[in-house]
Parts: C-alpha cells; structure tokens; sequence
C-alpha cells in the first residue's frame, strides 16, 4: 500500500513539474524582426481596435440595410372598464323633444390584438444611406490597413532600439571590465612604486564614468524591451528573446536600394483615406438634394378584438379588422432650413477635394523628405562607423603605451572619453537610419 502511495505521489510530482514547466515556456517568446511584426498586426492593441471598427462598419451596414426592408411589429391590450364610458344621444321615444339622454355603450372587458406590416417603398436618404454605409464600410477596411502598416512601423523602430541598446550594453560591459582591470593592474603598480598616484586617480574617474554609461544602457535596454512588448502587445511581465543580430538589422537600414523605388500616390493608404472622406462629402451633398423629394410607405394591418362582459373569451365574441394602405410624405416648405442645408453639405464637399489634393501633394513633399532624410542618415552612420574604428585604434594604442609607461594617464582618459562620445554618436546613427529605413518603407506602402 505505501508502495503504491510513493508511485502516485511520484506521478503527481511529474505532473505538476511538466505543467510548470509547460507554463514557464508560455511565459518567454522568441521573434525575428519580420515575426515581430507578423505577431503585432494580429495582437497590438490599436491594429486589434481598427479590426472591430471595421466589424461595426460591416454591422451597420447590414442595419441601414434592414430599414428597407419588411418591419412588423404585434401589440396587445387588456381593459376592464370599472365604469362603462357613456355617451349622449338623441332621445329615441321622443325624438321631436330635441333631447339628450346619457347612454352607455360597450362592455365590461376589451382585448386587443395587433400586427402590423410597415414597408419602406420610396425613400432618396435610405438609398444614399445605404451608398454611405458601404463607403464607410470601405473606408473602414482602409484603416485596418493604415493601423497595420503604422504598427509595423513602430515595431520595426522598437525591435532595432531594442537590438541597439543590447548591443551597446554589452559593449559598454566590457569597456568597464576591461577599464576596472586596468585600474586595479595599476593600483598594484602604484603600490609597488612603478606608478604614480594621478594614474589610479585618473583611471578611477575614467571607471566611475564607464560603470554611469554601463547603468544607464541597463535601464536603456530594459525601457527598450518594454516599448517593443507594449507596440506588439505583449504583457511586460512577459520574456521575449529577439533573434536577429544587429548586423541584420543594420543590413536592412543600410540598403540604398530603396531609393530607387518609385513613389506611387495611388497606392498609399492615406490617399485612399482621402478619396473616401471625398465621396463621403459627396453622398452627404445627395442625402440634402433628395430631402425635396416625398416618401412613400406601406402598411397592412390586422387586428382582433375581443368585447364581453365576461373573460370566458368565447370565439363568438372575438371581431377582427385588417386594412391596407399608402402613405405618402410631400416636403412643400422649410422656410430654406432644407436649401441652406444643401449649399453647407456642397461646400464641405469642395474642401473634401481640396483635402484630397492636400493629401497628395502632402505625400509626395513627404517622400521626397524622407528620402533626402534616409540618404542623410547613412551617410551618417557610415561616418560613425569609420569614426568609431578610429578611435578604437587610439584607445588601444594609448593603453599599450601607457602600459609601457609611454604615455600618461591623463591621455589615455581622453581617448577613452572621446570613445565614449564616438561610440553614443555611432549607436545613435544606428538607430536614426533604421527609424530612416522604416519610414521609407511606409511611404513607399512597402508595408
């Protein structure tokens, strides 16, 4: 029996272990650059939004849809006159007296029932609702586009800060283990009299500045990673592993390429924006045109009353009525309310062309400048790259010669804090031409 104790306890051991275990793994995810923003068009909290304006479009649609078609609605009635009404009427056996005599008509219990049939036959605001809804609709399905492509663009951006600022803090990891080995090899030699007591002050003040660069790449990379979870939506207790290296993602900012992609407006998300804003100006300058023209609907109705003076709802007692008719609305004069109305809705609709001039113009303008920008921002970074080789060279010939007591300490601080300088500039340039990349990639609807 004890046996067969330890063997469950054994078996429950491995399953709770293989479930942590299976939970622990839910808790950490893994993503390329493109997976990345695969991930974030599907989880990312303003993509997610525009996925469910786009189904309420889709829904009032098919609500505008339905006012046009068949309406019926049923009500029922109960009365119990406590008090019969009554009524006055000319007096029967005397009708030459010229008299009126009270008279009760009805019963003690009334019941009612009603169904009706209203059906829309004419009516210019349904049909240009309905162009409007499917507009809307459209515009709808444009913005679910936009909001991808926006949230590809700031992943992009997050994913290559986040890589940089893992670069740079392992980088900046080692020129403090490196700096704090120097200082505590000439601290050794300053005891032992080969070095003099400015050097280990010196290098002290060079390892304190290299360990406030180190902190504040740590906090760096971790504001870093949080800014990429929160665009992709991720919960930041969430642990994400990004697989591609910075050369990788320095390959795809440094690819001169693109500049000769030509620029098509027509094909640009807020192009499209514009000209469906533009017909929706359009159809709400019809929607005041066809408010001079009548409406027309239909109705049939059938009715059962029940009329006793008992509940005992005999069929004999149970009169039904049904009627069908047209009913028409003629608009003759709105003291110009309707004409005023008209000449707005024009006018909002000759700025919705404007805009959509704007819109153009504004896009190609942008182009342009953010082509002029990516050219700029490599050539920036290839000058930061060859400025960082450089001084990499100075600092490591001024160590060497300081360790062979050829140089002063005093040098080989300077040349480390112009490394630090050059080093900032070059992660910097880093990220201006993948943010550079990324918005030429969204003007050119790459994305």
């Amino acid at each position: 029996m004890n046996r067969i104790k330890q063997i469950s306890v054994f078996v429950a051991l491995l399953t709770i272990l293989s479930l942590g275990s299976v939970y622990g793994q839910a808790e950490q995810l893994e993503f390329t650059l493109e997976q990345a923003r695969t991930y974030a068009v599907e989880h990312s909290y303003s993509t997610r939004k525009a996925v469910l304006d786009q189904a309420m479009a889709e829904k009032k649609l098919k609500e505008t849809t339905a006012i046009g078609l068949p309406q019926i609605s049923a009500t029922a009635d109960f009365k119990n006159f406590l008090e019969i009404p009554t009524s006055l009427a000319p007096d029967f056996t005397n009708p030459s007296s010229g008299e009126l005599v009270p008279i009760q008509f009805g019963t003690d219990y009334n019941v009612g029932g009603t169904l009706q049939l209203n059906q829309l036959l004419f009516n210019g605001s349904y049909i240009v609702g309905l162009q409007a809804a499917k507009v809307y609709r459209d515009m709808s399905e444009k913005m679910v586009i936009k909001s991808e492509r926006e949230i590809k663009d700031e992943v992009t951006i997050a994913y290559g800060n986040a890589i940089i600022s893992r670069e740079n803090y392992e980088t900046l990891k080692g020129n403090k283990e490196y700096l704090e080995k120097t200082l505590t090899e000439t601290q050794a030699l300053y005891q032992s009299g080969f070095a003099k007591e400015q050097d280990v002050d010196q290098l002290r003040i060079l390892v304190q500045t290299a360990a406030i660069e180190f902190n504040r790449a740590d906090r760096l990379r971790e504001i870093s990673d949080n800014l990429l979870k929160f665009k992709m939506g991720i919960p930041s207790s969430t642990t994400i592993i990004l697989t591609d290296s910075l050369d990788k993602i320095v390959n795809y900012g440094n690819d001169s390429s693109i500049v000769d992609q030509s620029f098509d407006v027509n094909a640009h998300i807020d192009y499209k924006i514009a000209l469906n804003n533009q017909d929706l100006q359009q159809l709400n300058f019809k929607n005041t045109k066809v408010a001079f023209l009548p409406t027309l609907n239909g109705f049939f109705q059938y009715q059962q009353n029940y009329q006793f003076n008992d509940l005992s709802l005999k069929s004999e007692y149970w009169f039904p009525t049904s009627v069908w008719g047209l009913q028409m609305n003629i608009p003759i004069f709105s003291s110009g309310q309707r004409w005023y109305a008209m000449q707005q809705a024009d006018l909002d609709w000759q700025k919705s062309q404007i805009d959509t001039r704007q819109a153009e113009e504004g896009l190609m303008v942008e182009f342009l400048t953010k082509k002029s920008e990516y050219q700029f921002a490599i050539d920036q970074y290839k000058n930061s790259k060859d400025n960082l080789e450089l001084v990499q060279k100075v600092v490591n010939k001024e160590t060497v010669k300081y360790q062979e007591g050829m140089s002063s300490s005093l040098n080989l601080a300077n040349a480390q804090i112009q490394f630090f300088q050059i080093q900032g500039a070059y992660i910097q340039s880093i990220m201006q031409m993948i943010n550079a990349r990324s918005a030429m990639d969204r003007i050119l609807s790459n994305y």
